[in-house]
């Protein structure tokens, strides 16, 4: 059952509970080119999206979502677009003036003790009150404009005021979006959704569970906005999302979706339609458990022939799934189990069915092995179980390469460096990687992986080896060699 919501109003749509779930995506375009980023929103909006998002990082930016409104709706395109505002509240109260919604940082959205790795009661509370007084400087323009606001919170941009606190974990994370809610309903003004986002599938699938249920307990009925940050290129970027997005949606959590994937922002949208159809096939969910996530099992997958772990042993117990009642037999067996092993033939199933079952099993805790008894299993089917079990971080078979969609900041080809450093180092179980658009957040949410890179510039990039810049300002075309000289440098290949 869904989680009941406000209604929200933006532009001509509106996002809770007793509206259909929104799809939404973000240009990749230059915003201060107006014609290419207008042509991306009409596609966009063409293929479905019902909102879609702009980066807005200075004023110049800001200034430009005056055009590009103005032009959308001349040529017939009322939909509703959002700015996307880090780091600069001023730019919130320009962008304000001409778009439907504002999405605010609030990690970077105001930072008073930037170079503050510890901070006093004192500073804290002033930091608090800061974003208070921002806040209610922004009232006036969104009310009189009928904007509202998403507060977005990503893991990997959190205050380090509230790293301080309490870590850089998902309890720091429900705390930056539930103080910015508290502000905002303090000040009466509630049109708001709100989202955490994490590059991991299963903190962002814990981290929207606990701050819904927080959110209710508090009161604050505001919709939810689901996906999963540098999910990566193609098919691993969707797999992510829909493990995440697909079973958050199950649990009734979820009002608005993006499919963030690596490249042509278009690729997102029926990505995310298909989620929406697969997981309206399992709803309504039955009962299942959900144990405390520990890596103290390691996955196995059997098939009939010597691919993966070759044959099962003979004293496991499998039960066998269809795609017509998959979780209602499940259900059924762990009535009386806490476990289930699960057999089953992938050629009946889709990609977005398998990643919603096997990931909810395996971050669950509920799922252990499984057995495919396709007659013919194709390898590339097989790759896509183990992406699958990869993605829930029950067991690393291949090397991950976490990596930003992109946006207006990013300056070179994204899509073709990512797939240049997924191909030349996917052999290393355990190594994390990341390829990221910009500087502006690139370092902070490459956090999870051990190396990155980072662009910096029109086709320049930088490298950071564990967090610590290492080679600055490289041309694109030498970057990935750059890449691999630094990370045997350091050991990590």
């Amino acid at each position: 059952m869904r989680r009941k919501t406000l209604q929200i109003p933006v532009g001509n749509i509106f996002i809770g509970s007793n509206y259909p779930i929104i799809v939404q995506s973000m240009t990749n375009t230059a915003t201060t080119n107006i014609d290419d980023t207008v042509d991306q929103c009409i596609k966009l909006f063409n293929a479905n999206a019902k909102l879609v998002r702009i980066t807005a990082q200075n004023v110049k930016e800001a200034e430009a979502l005056k055009l590009i409104k103005q032009n959308l709706l001349t040529k017939g395109y009322n939909q509703p677009i959002a700015a996307d505002i880090h780091f600069n509240p001023q730019l919130a109260l320009i962008a304000a003036q001409y778009v439907d919604k504002i999405r605010i940082n609030p990690g970077n959205f105001v930072n008073l003790f930037p170079n503050n790795i510890s901070y006093t009661s004192a500073q804290y509370q002033q930091e608090l009150n800061a974003i208070e007084i921002e806040i209610e400087k922004l009232l006036p323009i969104l009310i009189n404009n009928n904007v509202a606001v998403r507060i977005g919170v990503n893991k990997g941009s959190l205050s380090p005021r509230l790293i301080d606190k309490y870590g850089n974990n998902i309890e720091a994370a429900i705390e930056s979006a539930i103080e910015s809610a508290l502000i905002f309903n303090k000040l009466n003004f509630n049109n708001l959704v709100i989202s955490i986002k994490t590059s991991s599938v299963y903190e962002t699938i814990k981290a929207n569970r606990l701050l819904t249920s927080k959110l209710d307990s508090l009161g604050l009925l505001y919709p939810i906005h689901l996906g999963v940050t540098e999910a990566g290129i193609d098919k691993q970027g969707i797999i992510k999302s829909t493990i995440a997005i697909g079973n958050l949606l199950l649990d009734g959590i979820g009002d608005t979706i993006r499919v963030s994937l690596t490249g042509d922002p278009l690729k997102e949208i029926p990505a995310a339609q298909n989620i929406l159809n697969s997981y309206r096939k399992f709803v309504p969910l039955p009962l299942l458990p959900i144990y405390d996530y520990t890596l103290e099992y390691c996955p196995k997958i059997f098939t009939n022939n010597n691919l993966a772990d070759g044959l099962p042993p003979s004293d496991i117990d499998f039960i066998e799934i269809n795609n017509l009642n998959p979780f209602e037999v499940i259900s059924k067996k762990l009535e009386t189990n806490k476990y289930v092993n699960l057999k089953l033939n992938t050629s009946q199933f889709d990609l977005y069915s398998l990643s919603i079952i096997l990931g909810r099993g395996w971050i669950d805790g509920w799922l252990r092995d499984i057995y495919l008894v396709d007659n013919n299993l194709k390898q590339d089917t097989l790759n896509d179980i183990w992406e699958i079990l990869q993605a829930t971080g029950k067991r690393k078979t291949l090397t991950e390469v976490i990596s930003c969609p992109s946006c207006g900041r990013t300056m070179y080809d994204i899509e073709k460096i990512t797939k240049e450093v997924k191909e030349r180092f996917s052999k290393y179980p355990g190594l994390t990687l990341a390829v990221m658009g910009c500087i502006v957040n690139g370092p902070g949410e490459m956090k999870e992986a051990q190396a990155g890179i980072v662009g910096n510039g029109l086709n320049k990039a930088n490298i950071y080896i564990y967090g610590k810049l290492v080679s600055k300002n490289i041309p694109i075309n030498d970057v990935v060699d750059e890449f691999e000289k630094q990370l045997k440098i350091y050991n990590l290949i």
